[in-house]
């Protein structure tokens, strides 16, 4: 039976933060009454470095956890940085620098090719690193649209302070997904056959 009283590996955790620079500039803060709940040690939206401080915390009590970069949301790529035409995302609709857009891969875009795996347990493994999916708009020029797919914060050094509101028991889907899951959200109009947004070459959608 899992130790509901500490947090611990494949346990459900609600945690309220604030979040700091190197200057002590908040950044951003979480109240208990609207936290984050992850599933720990396998959750990829908490870092790694802020889930490895947590461990053994009880309900209520508090950390102060400073993390290096590496630690926190990882370095800044330069390859993140995309420069697309404005064709490609037309469908999107109108653009703005600061806009959130989504990049969504077609994996079966070269199904013709495929081969089953001589180990059947390959088809649920994946080794390659995951891509972004989302993407910033940083620049609109005349003809196209640079994107920048690192995350926020990445290359920062910084600290949460940071508070265990509630540990829970996961169900075996949530464990199996690596997140807790979420609310049914009503579908998007106008897309409810599938991705909507643009499709450009190498089965790359955007919306």
């Amino acid at each position: 039976m899992p130790n509901l009283n500490r947090v611990e590996k494949n346990e459900k955790i609600t945690i309220s933060y604030v979040l700091k620079d190197t200057n002590g500039r908040v950044i951003e803060e979480i109240p208990p009454t609207h936290p984050v709940v992850y599933i720990h040690g396998l959750s990829e939206f908490v870092p790694q470095g802020l889930q490895k401080a947590l461990e053994g915390l009880k309900i209520g009590q508090r950390a102060i956890v400073p993390l290096v970069f590496a630690d926190a949301y990882g370095p800044y790529q330069n390859d993140l940085v995309l420069e697309v035409p404005k064709e490609e995302l037309k469908e999107v609709g109108q653009l703005w620098v600061g806009m959130e857009i989504e990049m969504v891969q077609d994996e079966f875009e070269n199904m013709e090719n495929w081969k089953a795996p001589d180990d059947p347990a390959d088809l649920f493994r994946d080794d390659e690193p995951d891509e972004p999916s989302l993407f910033v708009i940083r620049e609109i020029r005349e003809k196209s649209v640079i994107l920048d797919g690192n995350h926020p914060l990445a290359g920062m050094d910084l600290t949460f302070e940071v508070q265990v509101v509630a540990i829970e028991q996961p169900s075996v889907h949530e464990l199996e997904q690596g997140y807790p899951d979420q609310p049914p959200e009503d579908d998007e109009p106008g897309n409810d056959h599938g991705w909507g947004g643009s499709e450009f070459g190498d089965g790359r959608h955007w919306r």
